[in-house]
């Protein structure tokens, strides 16, 4: 008996020999600058990106005299992305050209690989009208020494020397060109950052900049597209800032800075760790919970703000006009149990000397006086003045002058007189304090040989 085939198998196993269609990808370049005229003569490059800003070239050719291009049909994998691009007055100008596996799609980015749009610019080496979007500090303790969690490290501490400063700024360019940057050193942004501030760089994740130090500030040399162009302008700087010393009173710095830029959207964000840390800024909102867009995931935040987050352009007044002056101050409140203690260990090192010396009565015999406050002896019997026995746990003496024990024989006559009723308490509190004056000024001078 002849067997067949299947038709349901052999359908199958067609459908996996089948190559897919080639891919032709095609568009339009347009000049940005001049009311998006079509762009002839321009070559545009078929790429696909790597890491680090690294590039690989596919394709290359060039638009027609109505703009538009097209690069050969080709079979392109299921997980590409590639990018047309056209290098223009300086800087590279891309758009997404195929997404094979539909990744964007999910961030609601439709490629449509025949209908690629491609807009470019003129650029300038001349300011153009810049505006910071949103400007975002983000603070948090700088804690050195702090071991990994675990029952090894339980006796393991961490000091915090002062904070840990993120700055996030949404760059916009209203005009129709792309800033380049301005002088030799080709500086598009300007940034006021505290006077402190060390370790100062990018974000690792700004591959396209560079940070450098001028006389009165920082500027950042990264090219500036307009708005219309797409692109987020993102600039992200990182740097430490420490407390003034290690004194537990000295835990104040000063992020105050000048808006060189206007501003639509201020902030300063901290998280619930960080909530003991108070925020002193006299334009800024009370502390409150807010959402906060941060690395593509929205976390909650403790924020002082002013502006709005999502203002339409032209819109809504700006929050912080050019040149005006925003006093921010980051502290972190000593605990009041420090006040109360530092409160007890003073008075006991001004008020327990002076109560060592003072004799509690006039009971004494002929060569020595009776025990003192906290167990002292004052010996009488030396002509040129004696020495107090080393106070207990202190370690040190006090040298006592004839006129020393005058002036404690006198306050302790005083205080019987008074107690007697023999003397008006006027007059006694009076002469005492001047006695205890005259006291506590000889004790400090050396006894005379």
């Amino acid at each position: 008996m002849k067997k067949t085939f299947p038709l349901f198998l052999l359908t199958a196993l067609c459908s996996q020999l089948a190559f897919a269609a080639p891919t032709v990808i095609s568009g339009l370049a347009k000049d940005g600058t001049n009311a998006n005229k079509p762009l002839a003569g321009a070559t545009v490059q078929l790429v696909r990106p790597g890491d680090k800003g690294q590039k690989t070239t596919l394709a290359t050719t060039k638009t027609d005299a109505a703009g538009r291009f097209a690069f050969p049909a080709r079979d392109y994998g299921a997980n590409e992305l590639l990018m047309a691009s056209i290098p223009h007055q300086g800087f590279d100008y891309w758009a997404v050209a195929y997404d094979g596996g539909n990744k964007l799609k999910a961030v609601g980015i439709d490629v449509n690989s025949q209908k690629v749009d491609l807009l470019v610019f003129d650029t300038s080496t001349q300011p153009v009208p810049l505006d910071f979007q949103v400007h975002h500090l983000a603070i948090a303790s700088n804690k050195t020494g702090e071991a990994p969690s675990g029952p090894a490290n339980e006796t393991s501490q961490a000091k915090e020397t002062g904070l840990k400063v993120v700055e996030r700024i949404v760059v916009h360019n209203h005009s129709r060109q792309t800033l380049l940057g301005v002088g030799p050193r080709k500086i598009s942004v300007l940034l006021d950052l505290p006077e402190g501030a060390r370790n100062v760089r990018l974000d690792p994740k700004i591959t396209d900049a560079k940070l450098i130090k001028t006389s009165d500030g920082w500027g950042v040399v990264r090219p500036i597209t307009p708005d219309a162009y797409g692109a987020p302008n993102n600039i992200i700087v990182n740097y430490e800032i420490d407390w003034p010393s290690a004194l537990p009173w000295a835990k104040s710095v000063d992020l105050s800075r000048k808006t060189i830029y206007p501003t639509k959207f201020f902030f300063v964000a901290r998280t619930t760790d960080d909530k003991d840390l108070k925020v002193t800024a006299s334009k800024l909102s009370s502390d409150e919970e807010a959402p906060v867009p941060i690395d593509g995931q929205t976390q909650t935040r403790i924020v002082n703000s002013i502006g709005a987050p999502m203002m339409p352009q032209g819109g809504a007044p700006l929050a912080l006009p050019a040149g005006q002056t925003l006093e921010i101050g980051i502290s972190r409140p000593v605990n009041p149990l420090f006040w109360g203690f530092a409160a007890m260990t003073l008075a006991l090192c001004l008020f327990l000397p002076l109560a060592m010396v003072r004799p509690r009565r006039k009971r004494r015999e002929a060569n020595f006086a009776e025990p003192a406050y906290g167990g002292l002896v004052i010996e009488q019997s030396s002509a040129h003045g004696a020495q107090f026995p080393a106070l207990n746990g202190f370690g040190t003496e006090l040298a006592l002058t004839p006129a020393s024990r005058d002036l404690i024989q006198k306050i302790a006559d005083l205080d019987d007189q008074h107690e007697a009723g023999k003397i008006d308490s006027n007059e006694y509190q009076s002469r005492r304090a001047a006695w205890k004056k005259q006291l506590i000024e000889s004790l400090g001078t050396p006894p005379q040989h």
